[in-house]
């Protein structure tokens, strides 16, 4: 493969075998960094963006390392790989571990070939979300964000949204897809004015901000209406983020022009798994029919679509 620009950085190489899975990679050409501590992630913004890759290895002190995993994708660690190595408290946490940002936990006894062959995908992944970046394709583009909340427009998330497609069948990871709005805006419209209607769609949009994971696209569709990806996320781990997310917004206050506004939602979840049909549109349909089923449940909640099932209820 054409090696990445960027270094592979192997933080705290307790297990032997993760200290080999680094030599494995600087012999096929990447520069390889090691450190004796998981604060390297916490590096400079200058030094942080040239990473390619992150090897940690699992120390036991669990609540630290996900503080760390967690200020590291807070701080803008979007499409680094992360790859966790460590014994059978590792793996006994390993979706706290995915949750806090960690993309991948290996056993510490694995041959170092086998876990490469596993990283490979993300590794190509991650190559290419630098491509991206190197292309001027990143989020960053101020033509296609959204004047009322600064996120990603409509346009921006089609092409999010091909690209994320398109790398999740290469690598084989899922996709996931929530789509979601706020519950009888008009009300509030009518009560308070268009003009904290606006601010409360502004709020709203930074409370899904808050809830994703800093890789992932969340864009404005249009109106109250929002729309979120998950790369590498299937369905259970798609639901478990839109309640996490439709707990925060319940639980926050918005600021209105006088008073406070409270507001819910409702949130659609649709989801695509390697070797199933790769499909944008029935991604973000699923999610809509999610959502409208949502609606029609009596709103507030969180609804997944199955997918295929559009065909039977035809």
């Amino acid at each position: 493969m054409t090696p990445m620009h960027g270094t592979i950085l192997v933080a705290r190489p307790l297990w032997p075998v993760l200290g080999r899975v680094g030599d494995l990679l600087a012999r096929r050409g990447y520069p390889v960094e090691r450190a004796g501590t998981w604060s390297a992630l916490l590096a400079e913004p200058g030094k942080r963006a040239g990473l390619a890759a992150v090897l940690l290895g699992e120390y036991g002190a669990v609540a630290e390392e996900e503080e760390i995993l967690r200020r590291f994708r807070d701080a803008g660690g979007p499409g680094v790989p992360v790859f966790l190595v460590g014994g059978q408290n590792a793996i006994r946490r390993a979706r706290r571990f995915r949750e806090a940002g960690a993309d991948m936990v290996f056993a510490a006894d694995l041959p170092e070939e086998e876990i490469l062959d596993r990283a490979q995908p993300l590794l190509a992944y991650g190559e290419m979300f630098r491509e991206a970046v190197l292309a001027g394709r990143e989020l960053a583009d101020g033509a296609m964000m959204d004047g009322l909340t600064g996120l990603p427009d409509r346009r921006r998330f089609s092409l999010d949204l091909d690209r994320c497609v398109e790398t999740a069948r290469r690598i084989g990871q899922p996709l996931s897809c929530i789509v979601t709005d706020i519950d009888d805006l008009r009300r509030v419209n009518e009560a308070h004015g268009a003009e904290v209607g606006d601010s409360v769609i502004r709020q709203f949009g930074g409370v899904l901000t808050r809830a994703k994971r800093s890789y992932d696209t969340v864009a404005r569709l249009g109106g109250d209406e929002f729309v979120w990806l998950l790369l590498g996320v299937g369905r259970d781990e798609a639901l478990r983020a839109a309640e996490r997310a439709h707990r925060l917004v319940s639980g926050s206050v918005f600021n209105g022009a006088h008073e406070p506004v409270r507001v819910t939602a409702t949130f659609g979840v649709a989801s695509l798994s390697p070797g199933g049909e790769w499909s944008a549109q029935a991604l973000v349909e699923n999610a809509d029919r999610a959502l409208y089923w949502g609606k029609e449940s009596g709103k507030d909640m969180v609804r997944f679509y199955p997918p295929g099932k559009e065909i039977a209820d035809a």
